[in-house]
């Protein structure tokens, strides 16, 4: 059974990871066909069609599991799942498609108010795959689940790259594509499309059924989930979404080209989340459950910590490779604070052990929420006060160190676990202190970043004699 469990766990983190290593090697196309102030309106987009779809799909991909596992229900929760967001998605565009114009005016889209139809069009594709990509799942399918993920974006960046270099201008300008901004959202319009065409037999299963009462258990099981949702969004991309108000299109469309470059971290984080969280639950009834949690911890932090700054003392050939337009590189500064932000994520989903495993769920919507506030109103001074991109990272890394060191205090009240924290303290303390000298210092100096990622590995390794030569002696 575990076997099995570890084997459908890796499938589906090539159906999760895969699709986001496809569109970032696609990023470097993208920053150097489109000038800076196109990719902020770009980033705005996608950061707004995050925060859309998390509010229509509600959290039901998770309510449509809980429910589903009860006897004789599963057939009732995917009719009732998929025409409850089929309403939700229907609306949502009905509304977009009406009042077109003037949500283009409040977003500063004027003259293209098509990029709200097609905002709009994108968001009811993906809600409509919600339950379908949800009943592959549930039944065991994760190589085909993995497969739609996958050739979606593949498709995806094939015709974005064809619009590019082999599309003639003057076909793309005729379907109305008039600048090269219009390539990838119009491409990723079209991958949500052959989403719907790929997993239409799934869809042909739902029957004309809603039951009320199963409904309203659902909603209220999922309502926090979608405040959850919510709030990681907000963390992710609030500071994206708010910038072409406040900043330069220039400083705004580089800080999104520079951010998506940190998402080499976000990838080291997503890959670990998806093998670990079955873990955890299997290891709650043991008794040495609190030991096994402890290490894994901290072997995260030790491998973490070293990706982070293996990052961060390359990012002078890096930049040439992902981001080939010089003038995107003004945001330069901002990788470092995200990648290390994105490390305090990590450590902070190990701390998250604790209210997952006592099933005090609620616990982690007000810890998420807390980090969301305080990314608002970070962001909010940065940009509203002091017009700087450089804060919006800052406010990202404020938000999830808090989230961090607030689910540790909590954890250790309610449910102690012996990490040994002096020590991870360290690393992420050491961590910072070289990364500030490679940046101010050594401006990303290849050979003297390189030398202090290697004294920084040496010092860890160091530390954790004990630990890697156990683990050698036990292969």
């Amino acid at each position: 059974m575990y076997k099995k469990l570890l084997g459908q766990t890796l499938i589906y983190g090539i159906g999760a990871i895969a699709p986001r290593i496809i569109l970032f090697i696609l990023n470097p196309l993208l920053i150097y066909k489109i000038p800076n102030e196109g990719f902020a309106v770009f980033t705005q987009l996608y950061a707004l069609i995050s925060f859309v779809n998390i509010i229509l799909s509600f959290g039901f991909e998770t309510a449509y599991f809980r429910f589903s596992a009860e006897k004789g229900q599963e057939k009732k929760t995917f009719n009732t799942s998929f025409w409850f967001l089929f309403a939700t998605s229907s609306l949502f565009l009905i509304l977009c498609y009406i009042f077109n114009q003037p949500i283009a005016d409040y977003w500063g889209y004027h003259n293209n108010p098509e990029y709200i139809r097609w905002f709009a069009l994108i968001a009811f594709f993906d809600n409509l795959l919600v339950i379908p990509f949800a009943w592959l799942r549930f039944n065991n399918m994760p190589i085909k689940y993995s497969a739609v993920r996958v050739t979606q974006s593949v498709f995806q960046a094939l015709f974005t790259a064809a619009l590019f270099f082999w599309i003639p201008e003057s076909f793309s300008k005729s379907i109305g594509l008039d600048e090269n901004v219009d390539y990838p959202f119009f491409s990723n319009l079209a991958g949500s499309g052959l989403g719907v065409l790929l997993l239409f037999p799934i869809i042909l299963k739902v029957r004309f059924q809603f039951v009320f009462s199963l409904f309203s258990k659902m909603i209220k099981y999922s309502f926090p989930l979608m405040l959850a949702g919510l709030a990681f969004m907000v963390n992710e991309n609030f500071d994206k979404s708010i910038q072409l108000k406040h900043i330069s299109p220039e400083e705004a469309g580089a800080y999104g080209g520079c951010y998506k470059l940190a998402v080499l971290m976000t990838l080291f984080v997503t890959a670990y989340r998806m093998g670990i969280e079955p873990f955890f639950f299997k290891q709650m009834d043991k008794g040495d459950a609190k030991k096994t949690y402890a290490k894994v911890a901290e072997y995260f932090a030790f491998f973490a910590c070293v990706v982070a700054l293996g990052i961060i003392a390359n990012l002078s050939w890096l930049k040439t490779l992902f981001i080939p337009n010089k003038s995107y590189w003004i945001a330069l500064d901002i990788i470092p604070i995200i990648v290390i932000a994105n490390l305090c994520f990590g450590i902070y989903y190990n701390f998250s052990t604790w209210y997952k495993v006592t099933d005090r769920t609620g616990v982690g919507t007000i810890i998420s929420w807390m980090g969301a506030g305080i990314n608002i109103g970070l962001n909010c001074l940065a940009l509203m006060y002091y017009h700087s991109m450089i804060g919006s990272a800052w406010a990202t890394f404020g938000a999830y160190f808090v989230m961090m060191t607030t689910s540790y205090l909590l954890g250790q009240k309610y449910y102690p676990i012996p990490y040994r924290i002096k020590k991870m303290t360290f690393f992420i303390g050491l961590l910072m202190i070289f990364s500030f000298i490679t940046v101010y210092f050594f401006k990303y100096n290849f050979w003297l970043g390189n030398l202090l990622f290697l004294i920084y590995a040496g010092i860890l390794i160091y530390t954790e004699k004990d630990m890697i030569l156990s683990r050698i002696k036990k292969r």
